[in-house]
């Protein structure tokens, strides 16, 4: 009889976290925070889908692919909803973050980084 081979999964996806990091970096030295904001959000699904082989659907809100997160993968909602609720806020509020806005945004992305990653976010 054959021996089957085992199937690994994988999404055929890899990511160089350092560059897309660096992307937002830039975002935030030319003025545009609003941008900076949605990548990381974006960079979040990333790393979702590469630890959980779980993408977000063109078709869920960001909201509810957070909650699929929470739920599925066990991520602790204290870090990853007041990071959505904050992204959502800035994406659809219709205004500019201030430098305020954008520092507490980026705490709360560090603290989802580092639960998914298992590594402090680097200074961006």
């Amino acid at each position: 009889m054959a021996k089957k081979k085992k199937r690994t999964a994988t999404t055929g996806q890899s990511y160089d976290l350092g560059s897309k990091l660096k992307n937002i970096q830039t975002l935030v030295l030319t003025k545009r925070p609003k941008e900076a904001i949605a990548y990381q959000y974006m960079l979040f699904t990333m790393i979702c889908a590469m630890k959980y082989r779980e993408s977000k659907h063109p078709s869920q809100s960001i909201r509810d692919f957070a909650m699929t997160m929470v739920r599925n993968h066990s991520l602790n909602p204290a870090n990853v909803y007041p990071f959505v609720q904050e992204v959502e806020h800035i994406i659809y509020g219709g205004r500019q973050p201030n430098e305020e806005a954008y520092q507490r945004i980026l705490e709360l992305f560090g603290k989802v980084f580092q639960e998914i990653i298992g590594k402090k976010l680097p200074k961006i």
